[in-house]
């Protein structure tokens, strides 16, 4: 009976520390969520900001490929498309990392933790769409 009563004191101390841990959590956590959270539609930035310029410079590089590709062999002809794949992949890179830094620098001067794309967005959210494109501009 006494091994039993100790059992059983281990047993209540350890469902004790567990809820205090659960309290911590909880309180730690309503802390946090008190700030709010920005949306910013990702398709709106693409469509305003990196559209134009990536189509331009794809339009370009298959018409220098174009007119580069009659003379070539095929290996040669295969060896220059990946270069065009290559820089415009750079292009595209270079403008996706601009977009962000604008969305962080929007994050720090609204003081989100977050900004998730309003696509995954069901409802709720501050939408700061235009002043990450302010931000590119």
């Amino acid at each position: 009976m006494l091994k039993e009563k100790g059992y059983l004191g281990g047993f209540i101390a350890l469902i004790a520390v567990a809820l205090l841990v659960v309290v911590v959590l909880v309180t730690s956590a309503q802390g946090q969520s008190s700030g709010q959270i920005g949306v910013v539609n990702m398709e709106t930035v693409f469509t305003q900001y990196m559209a134009a310029p990536l189509f331009e410079a794809r339009d370009e590089m298959q018409a220098e490929y174009d007119n580069k590709v009659e003379n070539l062999a095929d290996e040669e002809a295969s060896q220059l498309f990946m270069e065009y794949q290559v820089q415009l992949e750079t292009l595209e890179n270079e403008y996706s990392n601009n977009v962000e830094a604008a969305i962080k620098t929007v994050a720090e001067k609204h003081g989100f933790q977050i900004i998730v794309d309003s696509a995954a967005v069901l409802h709720g959210g501050i939408d700061v769409t235009e002043d990450v494109l302010e931000v590119l501009k």
